[in-house]
């Protein structure tokens, strides 16, 4: 029997760290469940509130156990290769 994996969107509070700066943030993601198990991936993570007047720069931002590297350039968030998995 073939189970398929659960794909849910959601927003979960977030922690930004770099530049100088440790802050709460909030990140959209679409939130995997792994097919037999109890346990999820996040795929297509998106920070989509971040306090004002953030410098551009590398920054991490953790959410549920999974920490990702992104860059912050011209007030975008760009994701860069890296990262631990949760």
């Amino acid at each position: 029997m073939l189970v398929a994996s659960i794909h849910e969107f959601v927003t979960i509070p977030g922690r930004l760290v770099g530049m100088g700066h440790d802050v709460s943030c909030s990140v959209f993601a679409q939130k995997v469940s792994l097919p037999g198990t109890e346990h999820y991936n996040y795929a297509r993570a998106s920070i989509v509130y971040e306090p004002a007047g953030l410098p551009d720069g590398i920054y991490s931002v953790t959410f549920d156990g999974t920490t990702l590297r992104v860059q912050r350039q011209d007030g975008e968030w760009i994701s860069l290769a890296g990262g631990s998995p949760n």
